[in-house]
């Protein structure tokens, strides 16, 4: 056990480091280096400071080497198959990697990592790889992968590349860059130093004349038709089909429209010289932060992680005294394997056949019962099963099925394979008998460091998040004004924030965004006494400018709250300097055309704010009135029942913004000029405009939004021409804060051509044809 903790613990550091390397590589900024470095020393320093820890794994570890030379003496070599030896192998080198990575005795510094920002000539020499992944261009193609590669892709991709395969990926960029990521991460892990090939972005298979194809798809979907044909067409030289529980990562894709699962609406004749088919039950491995690697076990947990962390900030210690219902059995059987070993055995199986259907699955099991309770027991809150049909009954809460939603019928992952389905693929592998299956043990400690992953991420996110932005001043209207800019390239997007709030409730979203995209943004201003005052129409101008000179080939723009109107002015003005507009819970509402969905908060401000006009004396007292409420107890505890607690906790507001989203009612001067700034604000009819508006338009009502009503998102969805509507279930009108990582997701899959409302199946190249596998999934949220 002591040596597993060490193990465990070691690997979580190392994870840390790369994501630290990583960023400074990408952002090419050597102090970002330097501080990875330094707190990983620290860290590593700290994990090897207990002297017993590395003294008990060097004594297990000489023991496991003991007992495999036994093994190899007792074993006659002949009856061993390529697996068992390669399983074999990588057990070894698990734990040497491990063992050798431990310093001395009476060490005082861990090793250095090569600075990329070294000049070469300050370098120690080390001997020249061969290949690296993306290094020049694509000559002809050993192997293709398509469909959404994740976490199993990935490691079937550094399998072929250690083999120094060219290794060629038909896929949208934004998600090549993703995978692209995860191999790298994957192949350092491994072995810095190992001979690979080459791995390169396609754009067409011109060069993958008689290789092997590999296409990954979630479990129960297919490849599509015009895809295949285009493999056929290719002349490609082997067809693998690989599906996997939540293949690709899905931890943000219930918010995407529903439909059924992807199937060959004109099936095609697939008459591909060999043809394979994989399907895998639930995988786990230790955590990868990459959403594309949340498959199997680990979209589960990164579900729960995510829905628990969003009520753990809007309330205390609800789940102390409160479960969580999970439509599981406790009968049911959940069968898991290793993702490394699902991958190890699928590529022995294409080395070794020549064609057949395979289900790779782990011997055994646990029960729906004993999953929920360890997992449970590792994330602090009681998980508690109940059978599907609870769905239809009144057992679940708002909460309760909110992680249903999310979890995208999780419950169609279960169950356990027969014996003989299971035997078979495991002897087409060239294994003699099946491998001991995840012990406890073991399932406990991949779990633990999922969790460890997941904690790290999130803290890493929020520390990036409240870093200061840079700051940029420019003109408008013989006013000076700041804006802030992030991110080193990609295309442009403006975030367009609410009236009279600062930069808090967009900090995590501009995080998520900015390693995609060049993120500007600025606070909207005429609150202050030294600044005029300004109106709708003035922020207009100020975007005008900050577009004019950051971006005058365009630019994606994305407003909350109020700043949609903004952005439709702007777009009739520059319709040229617009690409796509995103609304996140828009609001709509306008004094000289009033709607039958006002909500009661723009209902009582727009009394409150016609008493200030009349009476500006009062602008003290609602300053103080308003700003005191900030430090309100986070629910009411007279709730009746649990269900109208459920449903309070999802409508409540995230504790870090309670202060923040006060910033308009700071002082009386600030509380008067808001009021005339919303006045303004609600004299402008978003009716008018609309219909005039020639580019793709997203909306996102959310299903808790107590201040734009979702009414307002589905009504304004029906006056834009070219606009689609996303509803997110269990949100509220802080849900850019509260799950930014979704609301960016959802972003780039709309501006990168994916999510756009009108698409055509013309002139559509193979990589399009590819893309649409991700545009729909089996299960998400509404769209119309």
């Amino acid at each position: 056990m002591p040596a597993r903790i060490l193990q465990s613990r070691y690997l979580s550091v190392q994870t840390e480091f790369e994501r630290g390397l990583e960023k400074a590589y990408q952002s090419q900024q050597p102090e970002l280096f330097r501080a990875a470095q330094d707190d990983y020393q620290q860290k590593m320093q700290s994990l090897y400071s207990d002297p017993t820890l590395p003294q008990q794994y060097a004594d297990a570890y000489d023991r496991y080497k003991v007992a495999l030379k036994r093994l190899i003496s007792e074993t006659d070599m002949s009856d061993l198959g390529f697996m068992d030896i390669r399983n074999l192998g990588q057990s070894l080198l698990s734990v040497s990697t491990t063992a050798m990575n431990l310093p001395p005795r009476g060490a005082t510094t861990v090793a250095a990592a090569n600075n990329p920002f070294t000049p070469p000539a300050e370098r120690p020499e080390t001997p020249p790889r061969r290949m690296t992944l993306g290094e020049c261009a694509m000559s002809q193609a050993n192997s293709v992968l398509t469909g959404m590669p994740g976490l199993l892709a990935a490691l079937i991709a550094t399998e072929l590349l250690s083999r120094s395969q060219r290794v060629g990926v038909l896929i949208p960029a934004a998600a090549y860059a993703r995978f692209e990521s995860l191999v790298r991460r994957i192949s350092l892990r491994r072995d810095p130093g190992i001979s690979v090939g080459r791995m390169e972005h396609l754009s067409s298979l011109e060069n993958a004349t008689g290789a092997e194809a590999w296409h990954f798809a979630p479990s129960g979907e297919s490849a599509p038709g015009p895809l295949l044909e285009s493999l056929r067409a290719a002349s490609i030289g082997a067809l693998n089909l690989v599906t996997t529980p939540y293949c690709g990562g899905q931890r943000w894709r219930w918010i995407l429209p529903g439909g059924e699962p992807i199937a060959d609406s004109s099936p095609v004749m697939t008459d591909f010289p060999v043809k394979r088919s994989f399907r895998t039950t639930l995988t786990l491995d230790s955590g990868h932060p990459e959403d594309i690697a949340q498959e199997g076990v680990l979209h589960f947990l990164s579900t729960l992680f995510d829905l628990k962390t969003e009520i753990d900030e809007r309330t205390d210690d609800l789940f102390e005294y409160r479960g969580l219902r999970c439509l599981i059995s406790p009968s049911t059987r959940v069968n898991i394997l290793r993702t490394e070993q699902a991958a190890a055995i699928i590529t022995a199986i294409a080395d070794r056949t020549e064609a057949g259907d395979h289900v790779v699955a782990g011997a055994d099991s646990l029960s729906g019962e004993d999953f929920l309770e360890r997992i449970g027991d590792i994330y602090g809150v009681s998980l508690l099963p109940l059978d599907g049909k609870a769905l239809f009954s009144r057992q679940l809460t708002a909460i309760d099925a909110l992680l249903d939603r999310r979890l995208m019928n999780f419950a169609e992952h279960l169950g356990q394979p027969d014996r003989e389905v299971i035997e078979h693929a495991y002897a087409a592998a060239g294994m003699a008998s099946i491998p001991s299956d995840l012990d406890p043990a073991e399932f406990d400690d991949l779990v633990k460091a999922a969790r460890q992953t997941q904690l790290s991420e999130h803290r890493a996110l929020d520390s990036h998040a409240s870093n200061p932005p840079e700051i940029r001043t420019t003109h408008s209207g013989g006013r000076e004004f700041s804006y802030s800019t992030a991110g080193n390239g990609g295309e442009a997007v403006v975030l367009l924030n609410a009236l009279g709030q600062g930069r808090k409730p967009l900090s995590r979203l501009t995080a998520h965004l900015s390693p995609r995209f060049r993120v500007l943004s600025w606070e909207p201003g005429g609150l202050d006494d030294s600044e005029s005052e300004i109106s709708l129409l003035d922020h207009v101008d100020d975007l005008a400018t900050i577009v004019k000179r950051e971006a005058p080939a365009g630019v994606h723009l994305v407003g909350w709250c109020t700043a949609p109107k903004i952005a439709a002015e702007f777009v009739l003005r520059h319709p040229d300097r617009v690409l796509s507009m995103t609304f996140l819970n828009m609001q709509v509402k306008c004094l000289e055309n009033p709607l039958d969905f006002d909500t009661p908060y723009e209902i009582d401000f727009e009394a409150l704010f016609r008493d200030l006009e009349q009476r500006p004396s009062t602008a003290s007292w609602i300053s103080t009135s308003l700003t005191s409420r900030g430090s309100e107890p986070d629910l009411d505890g007279m709730m009746e029942t649990e269900a109208d607690e459920s449903e309070a906790v999802l409508a409540t507001m995230n504790r870090d913004l309670r202060i923040p989203v006060l910033r308009p009612f700071r002082d009386a001067n600030s509380t008067i000029r808001f009021a005339r700034q919303m006045t303004d604000f609600w004299s402008y009819d978003v009716n008018n405009v609309a219909g005039q508006v020639d580019v793709p338009v997203l909306l996102l009502a959310s299903e808790y939004d107590r201040i734009a009503s979702p009414r307002a998102s589905e009504w304004a969805h029906r006056l834009f021409p070219r606009a689609r509507l996303l509803h997110a279930p269990g949100a509220n009108h802080y849900f850019l804060y509260d799950r930014a990582d979704v609301v960016a997701r959802m972003i780039e899959w709309f501006v990168s051509g994916d999510g756009l409302p009108e698409t055509s199946d013309e002139h559509r190249s193979p990589a399009a044809l590819n893309s649409s596998v991700e545009t729909v999934g089996s299960h998400g949220a509404e769209i119309q």
